[in-house]
């Protein structure tokens, strides 16, 4: 029986160990059939040529020299320079608020009236008893002054003398208690008139017109509080500094690598989330504490920081916020620089590549510094088989683009890059 009839026909007739007898046949001719058919075609292929490996291009640039400073970094937040609460001072009725809440207010201006009337009568009231006391020490006066004649005439007895010398004394220390009272009337009625004590950015009113409000000697915490006012211009930015850091920094100063900051001279460069990378606004330093804390181990600074307002919108810096600061440490310095896409990554370490003379890649070992906007900083580089590290050369051909194409040793198609 041929292949095709017993593919197409079946086993027939046939035993069972004759079909699979022809089974086991088939398979062997055609497996034999297989293997000649690959060593003829083996055979062939060592004839032909591998074609050649393809170049990978890439881009290529010098790397940047700029000038850079060294920072710290911090986060902080803004307070307002000056608070103030503004409290009544006498009791009596609200009659009158003279401020709009969340606005700005100027030193002076009038902000809340007190039912003025009570405090007038006061006044009124004191003016009498001044000119009452007034006149009767006057009079008094005269009396004594008429029996200091008649005694020198011996008319008159050396205790009639006494007495008036007495009474116009008396006479005068009255004077002087209603004086008091009514410099202390007009204190009174002019604290019916609450101004601003300093400009700023005022709150919300925490009492409405026709309240009863409470006063109090000097503003005292049992007084009602009215509203509050925070300064807006300069603001005061807090941060902490850690111990290490200070350490690190009077040591730098000791070893003369920095100089030491004079009063009043250390700048601060803020940011906010909407400067992205940007540190556009500056300060300076007014106060260090004076002991580190040692529940966290840092010690408290203080920065003014102008906040001017600007023709449209509101201020920059509002209470409250927090803010990104870096601290500038020593003079500019020179220094190398590459774009940061044209650093890889292995295992911690950072490396980049350069094309040599003969347009071969070869991996650098970098220690990397201060990172400059898309630029960072090259500290040093360091190639395979050398014994220490060396400093980025300014005419060395940096692959910018098609990092991820590169091996080193190979040969690159390098392009230099548009300038």
């Amino acid at each position: 029986m041929g292949l095709t009839d017993f593919l197409f026909e079946g086993p027939g007739k046939m035993s069972s160990e004759d079909f699979l007898l022809t089974v086991r046949r088939y398979f062997c001719l055609a497996l034999f059939a297989c293997i000649g058919t690959s060593s003829l075609m083996g055979c062939g292929a060592s004839d032909a040529v591998a074609p050649a490996p393809m170049i990978p291009e890439v881009t290529v640039s010098v790397p940047a020299s700029r000038e850079l400073v060294d920072y710290e970094y911090f986060t902080g937040r803004i307070e307002p320079k000056e608070k103030i609460e503004l409290r009544a001072r006498t009791s009596g009725h609200l009659v009158k608020l003279h401020f709009q809440p969340g606005t700005e207010v100027q030193k002076d201006d009038l902000l809340v009236e007190i039912d003025p009337q009570p405090f007038e009568t006061d006044l009124a009231s004191a003016t009498a008893d001044l000119a009452q006391a007034e006149a009767r020490h006057t009079k008094l006066q005269g009396s004594l002054k008429r029996i200091e004649a008649a005694r020198a005439k011996g008319a008159s007895t050396e205790e009639e003398l006494q007495t008036a010398i007495g009474d116009a004394a008396e006479a005068a220390a009255a004077v002087d208690v209603a004086k008091a009272a009514k410099k202390t009337a007009e204190i009174n009625l002019g604290y019916c008139q609450l101004k601003a004590p300093i400009s700023g950015k005022i709150g919300d009113r925490m009492m409405d017109e026709g309240n009863l409000v409470t006063g109090g000697p000097s503003g005292a915490f049992n007084s009602t509080l009215l509203t509050t006012i925070v300064a807006v211009d300069p603001v005061t930015v807090l941060f902490d500094m850690d111990e290490n850091t200070l350490v690190r920094l009077q040591q730098a100063i000791r070893d003369g690598k920095l100089e030491v900051p004079a009063e009043n001279s250390i700048s601060v460069e803020l940011g906010l989330p909407i400067h992205q990378n940007q540190y556009p606004l500056k300060g300076v330093v007014r106060f260090i504490n004076n002991q580190v804390d040692s529940r966290t181990g840092t010690i408290l600074i203080k920065a003014d920081v102008p906040n001017p307002k600007p023709e449209t919108g509101g201020r920059v810096l509002t209470a409250g916020m927090f803010t990104r600061i870096r601290i500038p440490i020593g003079k500019p310095r020179s220094a190398m620089l590459v774009p940061e896409a044209a650093l890889g990554s292995d295992q911690g370490s950072r490396f980049l590549f350069v094309v040599n003379k003969d347009k071969k890649a070869v991996r650098l070992n970098a220690e990397v510094g201060l990172l400059d906007g898309d630029m960072r900083e090259i500290v040093s580089v360091k190639a395979s088989g050398e014994s220490e590290s060396r400093p980025l050369q300014a005419d060395e051909q940096i692959v910018v683009r098609g990092i991820q194409r590169v091996r080193s040793g190979i040969e690159v198609a390098a392009k230099a890059t548009d300038q």
